[in-house]
């Protein structure tokens, strides 16, 4: 092989290595071209950097509204669950309170002249007064329980007896005419109501007075 044909296959090899390359698939041309301009560049990294902040600052602001969500809903579960326990906690002073009156309005109970002759019946009846009497107690004992435990939960009981009649905070279920109280006065109560927090929790179902229909008529 002469010396022209070693530099003519040289030549064809340079040509060949220096080829223009087509460029990899799926990579933008621009990213091929190299650097933009000097003088787009600040511009760009600044529109960058503004958009990133934007951006976190949306997260920081999303975050925060999701965490206040998830405390609000904590909060209500826990006021729903909290009124639903106090709610049974009234429902059972209620009972012990009615059991509470309906021992306190028994008769006293006085020997008779066949108590004196057969002298174990008095004794079997003396015993089941001392039950009568240590039921009473104990009704009264949990009642001044249960009143402190509804105190500290700030449950608070609707003075109604006697009173004029609020219609923010009674419902007037029964009405009876008489001239012993003023118009309007409650005279009875049939079902406590209180408040909680400073706001209603239940209204008080009462009966209200209202004047004789015949002495309205006659003034």
């Amino acid at each position: 092989m002469d010396r022209s044909e070693i530099l003519r296959r040289f030549e064809q090899y340079l040509d060949t290595a220096l080829a223009e390359e087509s460029p990899p698939a799926g990579i933008p041309a621009e990213i091929l071209e190299g650097d933009p301009p000097a003088e787009s560049s600040p511009m760009d990294w600044y529109t960058m950097w503004s958009a990133v902040t934007a951006l976190t600052q949306e997260v920081r602001l999303q975050g925060r509204a999701f965490k206040q969500m998830g405390e609000t809903l904590s909060a209500d579960a826990e006021r729903r669950s909290r009124k639903e326990s106090l709610g049974g906690l009234l429902e059972m002073r209620e009972r012990l309170q009615r059991g509470l009156d309906a021992i306190r309005d028994r008769a006293e109970l006085q020997p008779v002249l066949w108590d004196r002759i057969f002298k174990e019946r008095w004794r079997q009846v003396q015993h089941a007064l001392d039950v009568v009497r240590a039921l009473e107690e104990g009704y009264r004992l949990t009642l001044g329980y249960l009143d402190d435990l509804l105190f500290q939960f700030q449950v608070v009981p609707i003075e109604c007896q006697g009173r004029k009649f609020d219609p923010r905070k009674m419902n007037a279920v029964d009405v009876e005419e008489t001239e012993a109280a003023d118009e309007g006065t409650v005279v009875s109560v049939y079902r406590m109501g209180y408040e909680w927090n400073g706001e209603l929790f239940r209204p008080a179902q009462v009966r209200v007075a209202r004047r004789p229909r015949s002495v309205a008529t006659n003034e």
